[in-house]
């Protein structure tokens, strides 16, 4: 067993080890909406199909009147051979212009058969990232906390694309290749039935090989979707945490790790492609037994039946016929193993796709929530307990009330709970017990997007998309102007700071903000958290990569700020909470102390002890 980080891959459900038909039934929904499509583009096929089992009696045609005419110019006078000649040369003209009727109409239907079946292809793939994106936007935080980014992110790549492969061809090659072994069939029986009683015992083999494979198979493609997976996570994991692998010199280990699991994708795809080549040696030493058998046959059959009347006489052309109806039988049998294949290769990623699709967001709004235009910022914790894992408290009956405008501090150890007060205010969580309130109304009360609208929210470490600073700052508010955020820049005490960079205001951040530093990070956090103008201003750690004299210009301009909103400070640093109006100290998930600085000062308490340390360590 190959070394791990962490849990990788322990989120993996069980490998199956049965088709799984409801996987089948919500890929068949999925495609409902496109039936009229399908069933057009299968229009097509019929036709190429059709036209593909004319070919061989065109072939009998032609080659049994040109051995009927080469067996009629024997010792006939050289003026009645000439003439004969020149009708059977007529005659040839006309096959070939049958077949060249034939292949010219079977590319103009191929063309377009192409160009639909690509169309929907991409429409269908379209829809589905849009529905697979839209539902990750759903997702509550606690999805995000049990899964891993690189399983979501295989999920919605790689097995997405697997679906693809399937559902664009599939319709057309599953009715191609049954209409292609029932046509080859019947016109088989009608060519020479005695012929195809001689190749029939072949059927049996075929039978039970696809269903040796089938079942192989099937496990297999499971395991690789499975592998997949984890190597993605892995991979996406050590991208992430790129700066802590090389700090502590993980790189080594890193690369066994990677090594591990790339071997066990490996052995499985291997594995996968030594099943389906065993399946194919068979079947290809069949379509290679079974023409020979036919000419060798054949030629016995043609000799032996010369002088029999019409009816019962078999022929060159019979036998030219049967050789590619022979043909035509089975290569859709390599084709509907192939087909099978990647329907497997589709379920499994399908069954993946779908864990993630049925998975139901924990909060969500309630029938008739309100969509508040705007909101005071009154926030009331009444009797409030929290656990993000059963059995394990981390707020135990908490209350306290907030009055609009507020600036409210929470101080204390670290996992004490104060993070986790501020997630309930903005409903990323709910509490098991007890309500939360803002202006006298449950959140469960009003819609997420409502309240997400009105709450602004700074963290420690907190996350820069790709692009332009502009367009970072105006991520909330994507119509604010140039000027608006500028202003609001020059307000906030950033603007400054942002000028100082080397394109101002249009320097690329770079991915998750790399080319700026902490520092400068923040203060674009900050500044867009305030552009978007909350009713309530939630900063959690948010000057603590802040240098000193940039914190003083953030804290002149955020006197003038908090006086109309509501501000909950969450701060290590004492230093960012001495004008707040209320500082309450949280212990083990419990409001201990509550007043302003001043008076838990004169209390002597809990805060006060606190505030001597961090002065003494300044």
């Amino acid at each position: 067993m190959s070394p791990r980080f962490g849990h990788v891959g322990d989120a993996d459900q069980p490998m199956p080890t049965r088709l799984n038909r409801q996987a089948a039934r919500r890929l068949m929904g999925w495609l409902k909406p496109y039936r009229g499509v399908i069933a057009l583009n299968i229009l097509f096929t019929l036709i190429l199909t059709a036209v593909g089992l004319l070919v061989p009696k065109l072939l009998k045609w032609t080659v049994d009147d040109a051995a009927g005419a080469l067996k009629a110019l024997q010792g006939l006078p050289e003026g009645e051979a000439a003439s004969l000649r020149a009708g059977a040369w007529n005659t040839t003209v006309w096959h070939i212009a049958g077949f060249a009727v034939l292949f010219m109409a079977s590319a103009v239907v191929r063309h377009f058969e192409i160009r639909r079946v690509t169309k929907f292809a991409q429409q269908f793939m379209y829809r589905m990232r849009q529905r697979f994106f839209h539902h990750l936007h759903e997702l509550s935080l606690r999805y995000y906390d049990k899964v891993k980014a690189g399983q979501v992110i295989a999920r919605g790549t790689t097995d997405l694309d697997a679906l693809e492969q399937t559902v664009s061809w599939a319709p057309n090659h599953l009715v191609s290749a049954t209409l292609t072994i029932v046509g080859a069939t019947v016109f088989l029986l009608l060519e020479d039935r005695v012929m195809f009683l001689v190749i029939f015992p072949m059927l049996p083999v075929l039978a039970f090989l696809t269903r040796w494979f089938r079942k192989r198979a099937t496990t297999a493609w499971r395991q690789v979707r499975r592998q997949t997976g984890r190597l993605t996570a892995n991979v996406a994991e050590s991208i992430a945490g790129a700066r802590v692998i090389q700090a502590f010199a993980r790189e080594q280990r890193n690369e066994e790790i990677f090594a591990g699991l790339t071997g066990e994708l490996y052995e499985t795809r291997i594995e996968t492609d030594r099943v389906h080549a065993r399946y194919m040696v068979v079947v290809r030493t069949l379509q290679v037994l079974a023409p020979a058998v036919v000419i060798l046959f054949g030629a016995y059959r043609v000799a032996t039946t010369a002088d029999l009347p019409e009816p019962e006489r078999v022929t060159a052309g019979s036998v030219v016929a049967f050789l590619a109806y022979v043909g035509m039988f089975f290569f859709p049998m390599e084709m509907l193993s192939d087909l099978y294949n990647n329907f497997l290769h589709a379920l499994a990623a399908a069954d993946r796709i779908i864990e993630v699709l049925d998975t139901k967001p924990k909060i969500v709004d309630r029938p008739g929530a309100w969509n508040p235009r705007r909101l005071d910022g009154a926030v009331e914790f009444d009797h409030v307990t929290f656990e993000y894992d059963p059995g394990v408290v981390v707020l135990r009956d908490v209350s306290l009330k907030v009055r609009p405008g507020e600036t409210l501090a929470l101080v204390g150890p670290t996992g004490a709970g104060k993070t986790t007060i501020c997630r309930l205010i903005a409903r990323f969580y709910e509490a098991q017990r007890g309500a939360v309130r803002i202006d006298d109304y449950d959140v469960r009360a009003i819609t997420q997007r409502g309240l997400h609208r009105h709450t602004g929210i700074v963290l420690q470490e907190n996350f820069l998309f790709t692009g332009t600073v502009m367009d970072n700052i105006r991520y909330g508010r994507p119509d604010a102007t140039d000027a608006e955020v500028i202003e609001c820049a020059r307000r906030i005490g950033s603007h400054r700071a942002i000028e100082a960079l080397p394109r101002g205001y249009q320097t690329e951040v770079g991915e998750r903000g790399g080319s700026l530093s902490a520092g400068q990070r923040q203060l674009v956090c900050f500044t867009r958290a305030m552009l978007a103008d909350p009713a309530i201003l939630i900063l959690d750690e948010a000057t603590s990569s802040v240098d000193t004299q940039t914190e003083l210009q953030v804290q002149e301009a955020l006197a003038r700020l908090t006086e109309r909103r509501t501000c909950f400070i969450v701060a290590h640093r004492l230093s960012t909470v001495r004008k707040a109006d209320r500082v309450l100290v949280v212990e083990g998930g419990c409001i201990t102390e509550e007043g302003t600085h001043a008076e838990l000062i004169a209390r002597g308490g809990r805060y006060a002890r606190m505030y001597e340390e961090f002065i003494r360590s300044e």
